[in-house]
C-alpha cells in the first residue's frame, strides 16, 4: 500500500434534521497514486464521504487529514485545502456557473489569484488537454450530458489538484461517452493524480480500480486492495453486490483451465488467456 494522502479518524456525520447518521464512526486512509473506488448501495454514505473529504461538509465528530494535516473549516484553510483536492459532481450542473465553456473554466482559476497571462495559459491548456477547443465559446446549455461533464471535469483538474473526488462519473453517460471519460482519466492519472471514484458499477471499478473501500449504512466495511476485495466473494454476497461479469465468468471455468492464472481485469485480457489455454 502506498502512504496515504488522506485520512479519516472517526469521523461521523448526521444531516441536519434526519435522525440517521449519513457516515458512523468512519476510519479509513486513501492511498497516495492509486486509483481508488467507493462501492455500496444508493444510500450507503458514498457521496457523503467525498463531499466530507472536499470540505463542504464539517464533521460532526472525528477529523480528517491530508498527509497528517488536519482539515480547519476557516476560509483560508478551507481554500488551501480545496486547491489539493477536486471534486466533480454526479450531475454537472451542479458546478457549471459560466455563460460559456471558457468562461467557466476559467472562473475557478480566477478565484486563485492568478495573472492575467497565468489565467490564459492554463486556460489554452486545459482546453487542449480535454479536447474542448472548438467549445470553448459555445453557450454551456447547448452541450449534451457528455460534453457538460468534461468541462465540468476541465474545471476542476485546470486548478491542478493533487487528488480528484469524482461521485458517479458514469452515470447517464452512454457506451462511448463512458469510454472517453475513463481515457481521460488515465491520462489525468498517470500525470500523477489520485483518483477516487464513487460508483455503483461493480465492472467498472473491477477493471479500473487498484484500491476499493466498501461502504455500508454509511461504515467502512473493507478498505484493501482491489483483488482481496474482489476475492471476498462472502462479503460481496452478504451485502448482494454481486460480482464482477469478468470474474464470474473466470470462475465459472473448470480450475483446471484457470490454474496458475490471474483473475483478467478487461475483455482482451480474458481473450488473450482463453487463446493460451486452447493452445495448450
Amino acid at each position: 500500500m502506498n502512504p496515504s494522502i488522506l485520512q479519516f479518524e472517526n469521523v461521523s456525520y448526521t444531516y441536519p434534521g434526519v435522525h440517521k447518521p449519513a457516515i458512523v464512526d468512519l476510519t479509513l486512509a486513501i492511498p497516495a497514486r492509486t486509483k481508488t473506488a467507493i462501492l455500496g448501495h444508493n444510500g450507503c454514505g458514498k457521496s457523503t464521504l467525498l463531499l466530507l473529504a472536499d470540505g463542504l461538509y464539517r464533521c460532526d465528530t472525528g477529523l480528517i487529514y491530508w498527509q497528517g494535516e488536519p482539515l480547519q473549516y476557516q476560509a483560508r484553510s478551507l481554500n488551501q485545502w480545496r486547491q489539493r483536492i477536486g471534486l466533480a459532481f454526479q450531475d454537472p450542473e451542479q458546478q457549471l456557473v459560466a455563460a460559456t465553456v471558457a468562461e467557466d473554466i476559467s472562473y475557478g482559476l480566477c478565484n486563485l489569484q492568478l495573472s492575467q497571462a497565468e489565467i490564459a495559459q492554463r486556460l489554452q491548456q486545459t482546453l487542449l488537454d480535454f479536447n474542448l477547443q472548438e467549445l470553448a465559446n459555445q453557450p454551456l446549455h447547448y452541450l449534451s450530458l457528455g460534453q457538460k461533464r468534461r468541462v465540468a471535469l476541465a474545471g476542476v483538474m485546470a486548478l491542478k489538484p493533487e487528488l480528484l473526488l469524482l461521485d458517479e462519473p458514469t452515470a447517464y453517460l452512454d457506451r462511448l461517452q463512458t469510454r472517453h471519460l475513463m481515457q481521460e482519466l488515465d491520462r489525468i492519472y498517470h500525470h500523477g493524480t489520485t483518483i477516487v471514484m464513487a460508483t455503483h458499477d461493480l465492472d467498472l471499478a473491477y477493471t479500473w480500480a487498484d484500491w476499493v473501500i466498501v461502504l455500508h449504512e454509511g461504515r467502512s466495511l473493507m478498505s484493501a486492495s482491489a483483488d482481496r476485495v474482489f476475492n471476498n466473494v462472502a462479503l460481496l454476497e452478504q451485502l448482494e453486490l454481486g460480482m464482477p461479469t469478468l470474474l464470474e465468468i473466470w470462475n465459472a471455468l473448470p480450475m483446471a483451465l484457470r490454474d496458475r492464472q490471474n483473475p483478467p481485469k478487461t475483455v482482451a485480457q480474458l481473450r488473450s488467456l482463453w487463446c493460451n489455454i486452447s493452445q495448450v
